[in-house]
């Protein structure tokens, strides 16, 4: 037996897109405090060095974002929605992503969930404009994946 389909979970009714959108503005409320703490971390480097090298400092410190954060957003994602089936968000307002079946995420649906969600929002959100029109507000990325974000009542 597929390891997604080991625990399934009671009908649970579709997530508007309201509480959709109020789970992603925490979400990125969550990535900006994530992104400051990467910010001054790498902030710490160029003040310790002091006045030697700075302008070497500051590539290190641009560079140490990138090295760090980008990679460390989508993971975060991955392992939450392999792990819990939501987002830190989605745990605050109460929504949980399921396969169509109603089974919790495997791990390569979460990683593949992740790696689609860039294509919904990146050519300026146009993958998410389904999810407004769409019965069960499925997005670009949730249709690859074949996710849908359910409301835990």
């Amino acid at each position: 037996m597929d390891a997604e389909h080991s625990e399934a979970l009671a009908p649970l009714p579709i997530a508007s897109i309201s509480l959709r959108i109020v789970a992603f503005i925490l979400d990125c409320i969550l990535m900006v405090g994530f992104f400051m703490l990467f910010f001054a971390l790498g902030g710490l480097q160029l003040v310790l060095r002091g006045d030697s090298y700075p302008e070497s400092a500051v590539y290190i410190w641009v560079g140490a974002i990138g090295a760090f954060f980008f990679p460390f957003a989508p993971a975060l994602f991955a392992l939450l929605w392999a792990w819990r089936s939501q987002s830190l968000g989605m745990m605050a307002v109460g929504l949980i992503i399921t396969t169509r079946e109603g089974y919790r995420l495997s791990h390569s649906r979460a990683l593949l969930r992740t790696l689609a969600w860039p294509l919904s929002v990146l050519p300026f959100g146009v993958g998410l404009l389904p999810g407004f029109f769409d019965s069960e507000h499925r997005a670009l990325h949730d249709r690859l994946a074949g996710t849908v974000v359910r409301e835990l009542r």
